[in-house]
């Protein structure tokens, strides 16, 4: 029996009882959190874009769409629900996956709304394609930076295809023609990165999950051993003799990925590759009582893999600032802190801002900076950027933040998630809306009818 079938076997047969309680707390923060982005991030150019896009297609009201005041086609509204909870960079982060939660939650979440799903059952196919999407990911040795395809797109319509194929409760044969399907679908290029492509591409990683689900349903097919099969999705994304797929469907749910690894959740909405050397930065300045002022140089240690994350060193737009190691250090040293705010257009050009860019400077140091180059031993422990700030006046000092807070082992506190959520819905809900669909997430599984979330969700227009 091969790993698809295995999975797919996994999918049919797990039920709410067989997830762990932590685990399903863990998928209500994690929603909370992956909800709060898309609501900050309706407004931007790009969302808008495609919620524009999807509405004058005119489709059959099926799903909401957050923000948007309207319904249309379920697929349709998991391509927009997806794009804006990853235009700001803001959702949750998981291991090998990137951003595991975007692609998925989106997909069921229309689809149940569709579908009038109890939370349960959407939780339970939230989970679950968490678990595919991430297991797969981690058993593939896969140099994602060295290569052409952005991989987080090829997980994630997996994933969101493993979790909609539950939700729509196929049977093993048309789960695997499901998976077959969305594997077919995915595509990503890394080229696109710091372009509206990025956002886009995490919700069509939604979209094709909830189009291969239905596809099989109606008696699309596919190859049926797609992950394990020669020229399939391991073989062509991850590259020959590069993945074990013995253990993508032997460790399903022991733990299950959501749990441990774990997927952590942001504290600033810019690149997590600058979010450890931001962290120092600010212990520095505490500690020692600095002002932008007072400071005439910072240096981060970079890695080179980390360099291909944040290419921006002279941003011209805000999404490139988002993915700018000078530009975030150097807000940071003038506002002392990182916020939405922190990223709109005006930014790009304030004086204090761009004079500090000047002082930011970037060295390699020979460590194994997170997240580090593609070849490093399985045992390799990874470390936070060193950052050393120079004073005007000689002196010099310097930090490294290792585990951040919001990372799995260091979680961030339920008034900060609370904080973050009510931060980003501010503008799009009233807060009587806030509190009661924060209080629906948080309670998912107890809601008979998705809906009920859904319809807050969509009721105002941005």
């Amino acid at each position: 029996m091969g790993a698809t079938e295995k999975i797919a076997q996994f999918l049919v047969q797990t039920t709410f009882e067989d997830i762990p309680r932590q685990a399903i707390d863990l998928a209500k923060r994690t929603a909370l959190d992956t909800l709060a982005a898309a609501m900050a991030g309706s407004s931007e150019p790009g969302s808008q874009a495609v919620v524009h896009y999807v509405k004058t297609l005119g489709s059959p009201p099926q799903a909401s769409v957050i923000g948007g005041g309207f319904r249309t086609e379920v697929a349709d509204a998991a391509l927009a629900n997806g794009t804006m909870a990853h235009a700001l960079d803001y959702d949750p982060y998981g291991m090998r996956t990137g951003h595991p939660c975007v692609m998925v939650l989106p997909a069921v979440l229309a689809l149940g709304d569709w579908l009038r799903a109890s939370g349960r059952e959407v939780l339970t196919a939230y989970v679950l394609g968490l678990e595919v999407e991430g297991k797969v990911a981690l058993h593939g040795d896969y140099k994602r930076l060295e290569r052409s395809l952005n991989q987080m797109s090829w997980y994630g319509s997996l994933g969101a295809a493993a979790a909609c194929a539950r939700l729509l409760r196929l049977d093993v044969r048309q789960t695997r023609m499901a998976l077959g399907i969305a594997a077919n679908l995915a595509c990503g290029l890394t080229a696109n990165h710091g372009t509206m492509l990025v956002p886009v591409g995490a919700g069509n990683a939604g979209r094709s999950g909830v189009v291969a689900a239905l596809m099989s349903r109606e008696g699309v097919t596919a190859n049926p051993g797609i992950i394990e099969a020669r020229n399939g999705f391991c073989e062509t994304l991850v590259g020959p003799g590069r993945y074990d797929t013995e253990g993508m469907s032997r460790d399903l749910g022991n733990p299950f990925y959501i749990v441990s690894p774990g997927i952590g959740l942001k504290k600033y909405p810019c690149g997590l590759h600058a979010h450890r050397a931001i962290d120092a930065l600010f212990k520095i300045m505490d500690e020692h009582s600095l002002t932008d002022g007072d400071i005439a140089g910072v240096d981060v240690g970079m890695s080179e893999r980390a360099l291909h994350v944040l290419p921006f060193h002279d941003p011209a737009t805000p999404y490139e600032a988002m993915f700018s190691m000078p530009f975030c250090i150097a807000a940071a040293l003038v506002d002392r802190r990182l916020t939405l705010d922190t990223f709109a257009a005006v930014k790009l050009h304030d004086a204090q801002i761009v004079h500090a860019m000047q002082k930011v400077t970037m060295s390699r140091p020979y460590l194994p900076i997170w997240p580090g180059s593609a070849d490093v031993g399985p045992g390799t422990v990874f470390v936070g950027n060193p950052v050393t700030v120079r004073t005007v006046d000689g002196r010099s000092y310097s930090n490294r933040v290792d585990v951040l807070r919001g990372d799995p082992a260091q979680p961030l506190s339920d008034e900060h998630v609370l904080g973050k959520y009510r931060d980003c819905a501010q503008h799009l809900l009233d807060p009587a809306d806030i509190q009661r669909s924060s209080e629906l997430v948080l309670a998912l599984d107890q809601v008979p009818d998705v809906r009920e979330l859904t319809d807050i969700l969509s009721a105002s227009e941005p």
